[in-house]
Formats: C-alpha cells, structure tokens, sequence
C-alpha cells in the first residue's frame, strides 16, 4: 500500500496536470495517483489514461466543482494520507515525504501544508493563514496586515510574521497542496461541496481544528503557477471567489452583529468590483505590452539545442544563451546578467534544488520567470506559457 494517495482535479490544464503528475512521481514512486476531470473538453481524459495507465481517471459529464470533485476521488483512497493537490503545481522530491515524515509523528496533527512558491519564486502568501474571524478578516480587509507586517495582532491573515524557512503551527491550509489523514477527511465528510471553487479548504481546515487535531506548515517547496485553470479576469472570478468568503463567514460566524455582516457584505462586494476591474486593466495592459524576456539556458548541450529550437515561438522568450551545469542548478551572477528568465533541464537537476536557488534569489529580490523543460515530452512550460 502506498503511504499517500494524490488526489488532482482537472480543468483544462492538459500538459500543467503532466508536469503535475511527473513531479508527484518523483517524489513518491509509488503514489496512488487518482485524477478528477471536470469536463475539460480538450482530450485530458484520453492523453491521461495513456500517458499514465497506472493512475486512476474518472471523467465527469460536467464541471461539479472542485469540492466535489475531490469527495468522488477521496472514496477511493487507500492510503493512511490523501493529498488534495492542485493540477498546476509542481512538486519537490522531497516535499511530499518530508510530509508523511511529519505526520507519521505526530498523532495530533490533522493537516500538512507547504511552501509555496509563484513561477518567479516568490513565496505565496496563501501558504500560512490563519482562521478569517471577524477580527482576521477585519484587519486583512482593512489593509492592516500589508501595513503592519510583523504585527502578530494585525497580520494574522497571512502569518507574515513569521519565519517563512521554519516549520510551524498554522490554521488554514492551501487546498493546492493539502495532506490530510484520510480517516479525518472521512470522518469530516470531506470538502463542503456548497463551496464551488475557493473556501472550501479553509472551511476544512477550520474543521480539522474544531475535532481537536492541529494543522502544521512545512517548509518544503512546491511551485503553485495559481490559477492556470481560471481566468481570472471574468466577473464570475471575483464573483466566486469573493461570495466563497461569505458562505464560510455565514456557516461559522453568522451570529455575530447585523452591522458587522453589513460590514462583511459591503466589503466583500466592493472588494470583488475592485479585483474584476483591475484585473481586467492589467490584463489589457499585458497584452498591449508584450515585453519579450532574455533567458538563460542551464543543462545539456542536447536539450539547449532543443530548447533553442522553440524559442521562436514563444511569446515571451528570447536571447536563449546556455550555462552547461549539471547536479546543481545555481548559476554565478556574471551568467545572469540581463537576464529575466532562466530555463532549467528538468533531467539534470532535482526540483528541490531548483526551487530552492529560484527562492533564495527571490528573497534576495532578483525575479527571475522559471522555466521548466522536459526532455522526455519535449515541453517547455512557464507561468505564462507552453512550448
């Protein structure tokens, strides 16, 4: 028996969900790996069950939502652990055992997450929150937290303050990467399914802790490209997103003060008015300016070779140069001159190792775009594209 089953909902993210998949393998051989397509439409089901016969992949008639995509797949899981992850991710060889590690023990935790990176590895803030209670969400709403940072009273939203390298006690757990004991899931009736996408694995992880269990952050790495399978500039983006934040308000705190759910809705409403209208701005300002991005190549000879060969069509890359390096992925400063991008052989190098030098280079501010390439299927995939 496996000590985890992955479970994965898909939606249109045909070669993000193989990427998935592949990384998922590296890190745990022998994981019980079950896929939810919601419909896609674009032929995932039958390049799946091909590109993976051991997995299993159950194809819906209709999109049901990721809440209830995820409680068909958690019935057939036969491991002590399921992993909840987002197709759009890709996973550290040791994240997931770093995990089970944790698990293993400590009895009294319900619930591993993780942490994430963006496509420049930036650390997601979504990868520690705390419970939204009136307070939470009061001072997150109000800007408090970006205000006050290391304030544990007005930024508890997102736990900035603290350590992003420890492992610690958290509340809320990120449904992209969500490992809970399948027996607790079970027990707890899985996700709410009144959730259609978003909140549901807040509400979750807020019933993790009311059975007395706890939910534990691990700094393990896994890169979240977030949101490949949404377009995020439809109003029903912000309407869904931001509706998810009343129905869980709702089910937990409804018994608080008519004038501070007056408050919630307002908020909640002009909040999500503001995120479609600026989203919608940004994505016309994307595409009138297309900046294109010189990369650095860092592997083989072979696959530079190949790489330079789909350069051309890419909408965002350019100046393909190469720094052969093999085993570790860091790249001396002088290579990475006007660079913003930085193409890894996914043959060569560990994705631990990766996102690592991706973080640490991020944190010491230097952005640089990711790009992954995958010499056995010939892809290039970046946050905002595949090749």
């Amino acid at each position: 028996m496996s000590p985890v089953s992955v479970i994965i909902v898909s939606y249109k993210v045909k070669h993000y969900i193989e990427q998935c998949i592949d990384s998922v393998f590296r890190s745990v051989p022998d994981a019980q790996v079950i896929v939810v397509d919601n419909n896609s439409g674009d032929g995932s089901v039958e390049f799946l069950r091909e590109r993976f016969p051991g997995i299993t992949v159950i194809a819906n008639g209709s999109n049901v939502g990721f809440g209830k995509a995820n409680n068909q797949a958690l019935e057939l899981a036969d491991s002590p652990y399921v992993l909840f992850l987002n197709p759009d991710t890709v996973v550290g060889e040791g994240t997931i055992p770093r995990c089970i590690e944790h698990l293993d023990g400590n009895p009294l935790t319900g619930a591993c997450g993780v942490r994430m990176l963006h496509g420049n590895g930036q650390f997601a803030l979504e990868s520690r929150r705390s419970i939204p209670t009136p307070s939470v969400s009061f001072c997150h709403m109000a800007g408090l937290g970006r205000l006050f940072p290391n304030s544990r009273r007005f930024a508890r939203y997102h736990m900035t303050f603290l350590d992003k390298d420890r492992d610690c006690g958290i509340e809320v757990i990120s449904g992209a990467f969500m490992m809970v004991r399948t027996e607790l899931a079970r027990a707890l009736g899985g996700f709410d399914e009144s959730f259609f996408m978003y909140g549901e694995d807040i509400d979750l992880s807020f019933r993790i802790l009311l059975t007395g269990y706890t939910n534990r952050y691990i700094s393990a790495p896994i890169v979240h490209y977030k949101g490949e399978s949404t377009v995020k500039t439809s109003y029903r983006y912000a309407k869904v997103f931001y509706d998810a934040m009343l129905i869980f308000y709702n089910k937990h705190f409804g018994k608080y003060s008519r004038l501070f759910s007056l408050f919630v809705r307002i908020t909640v409403f002009v909040r999500k008015i503001i995120t479609f209208a600026g989203q919608n701005l940004l994505a016309g300002r994307r595409k009138f300016v297309q900046e294109k991005k010189p990369c650095l190549f860092v592997g083989s000879m072979e696959n530079y070779i190949r790489v330079q060969a789909l350069i051309p069509s890419s909408k965002f890359l350019c100046e393909l140069t190469y720094a052969e390096k093999c085993g570790s992925p860091e790249v001396d400063e002088p290579l990475l001159d006007g660079k913003k991008a930085v193409v890894f052989d996914t043959s060569a190098f560990e994705y631990d190792k990766i996102f690592e030098w991706m973080y640490r280079k991020a944190e010491s501010g230097r952005l640089l775009d990711m790009g992954l390439f995958n010499p056995a299927n010939g892809h290039l995939i970046t946050k905002d594209e595949i090749l």
